[in-house]
């Protein structure tokens, strides 16, 4: 028994070694033989960035030198030594990335840029705010002129995200004070039939906002109220601290989706019972629970219009907005989708 026990520890022993040779052998063989790019082909907008990234084969071999990033044409894309890629211009051109006498080459193609407001038409929106006229901020580019309400705050006209876009700030509204239910808010006149019952029960509203980088001043947010037209009810769709948007009762998207001191293009779809789709920045973030939105219910709008940025009892935080539209209907999610980000000033290290 001793022997037979002595014989399977040496064959033990014996195995452990030629298997650490081998794997020794293995670690060892690190020498690069080629290089790599995380996708074959790329697609961007004029004025946005992507980003390339490289990996070495083997995947850990060691660099002894640096990687290069070059454009055949920078009038249509421009990479830096990041792997930034730039659409500058529409059109289709190669990037290539050299290391160690390696080198791999994609096509990138630049697609036209179609501003928002082609998007917004080409959708048929059926109301259209862009607060670009600083002396008129409230004036509408499709349907009628939005109602700026202030009671003891004022909305004020701010810079937008690029050079000539205009945007306005709506300040936190008061807390609700016994026999005061006004505050500071936009109250939008839509013109809206009935849809689907009593109430307008189809709808999409888009709106193009920033939370101001100081952070908010409660827990939330407000993007819509739309049971009342005298901000006597709370809000029905906000923006709660954390970066979700949302409702308890339909669900939130993700915390983090909205950054501080950033824009963001925020899309509700609704087809009050059937269909609850939230959108930002070109992604769906969110299929809320439709079965929380009934016919005619909380999340229906009244014919007579709807508030943006409204809320009862301080439960607000102040906000900013570029553009907002609206229609009478549910935008399909590619539809939604298709509005894709707010336009922003690039920042391109080259």
């Amino acid at each position: 028994m001793e022997i037979k026990i002595k014989r399977i520890i040496f064959l033990l022993a014996i195995f452990t070694l030629v298997a650490g040779i081998s794997t020794s052998c293995k670690e060892e063989d690190k020498t690069m033989r080629g290089i790599a790019l995380n996708m074959s082909k790329l697609t961007l907008d004029a004025d946005a960035i992507e980003q390339v990234r490289f990996y070495p084969i083997p995947w850990d071999a060691p660099l002894t030198e640096g990687f290069t990033w070059k454009s055949e044409n920078t009038e249509i894309v421009k990479v830096n030594n990041k792997g930034q890629v730039l659409g500058v211009n529409p059109g289709t051109t190669n990037i290539t990335c050299e290391c160690m006498g390696f080198s791999v080459t994609i096509p990138v193609t630049v697609r036209p840029l179609v501003s928002i407001q082609e998007k917004i038409r080409d959708l048929n929106a059926k109301g259209f705010w862009e607060f670009d006229d600083p002396n008129d901020p409230a004036k509408a580019t499709i349907g009628a002129d939005l109602i700026f309400v202030e009671d003891q705050a004022v909305i004020s006209v701010i810079d937008g995200p690029r050079p000539g876009d205009g945007a306005v700030r709506i300040p936190m509204d008061p807390k609700k004070k016994a026999g005061n239910t006004t505050g500071t808010f936009i109250k939008c006149l839509h013109g809206f039939a009935p849809k689907g019952g009593k109430n307008v029960n189809e709808y999409t509203i888009m709106w193009d906002i920033r939370l101001p980088a100081e952070g908010p001043e409660s827990s939330y947010y407000s993007l819509m109220s739309s049971r009342t037209l005298d901000n006597s009810q709370d809000q029905d769709i906000c923006i709660r601290s954390n970066g979700s948007f949302g409702i308890g009762s339909l669900g939130y998207c993700d915390a983090g989706t909205l950054k501080l001191g950033k824009w963001h293009r925020v899309i509700v779809t609704m087809n009050s019972g059937v269909s609850v789709v939230y959108v930002c920045d070109g992604a769906k973030v969110k299929d809320a629970d439709a079965a929380s939105a009934p016919i005619d219910g909380r999340f229906s709008l009244l014919p007579g219009g709807v508030l943006f940025f409204a809320d009862d009892d301080g439960d607000d935080s102040t906000i900013d907005v570029c553009n907002i539209a609206i229609w009478d209907r549910q935008l399909t999610e590619d539809e939604a989708k298709s509005l894709g980000a707010v336009r922003q000033i690039v920042e391109f290290e080259e």
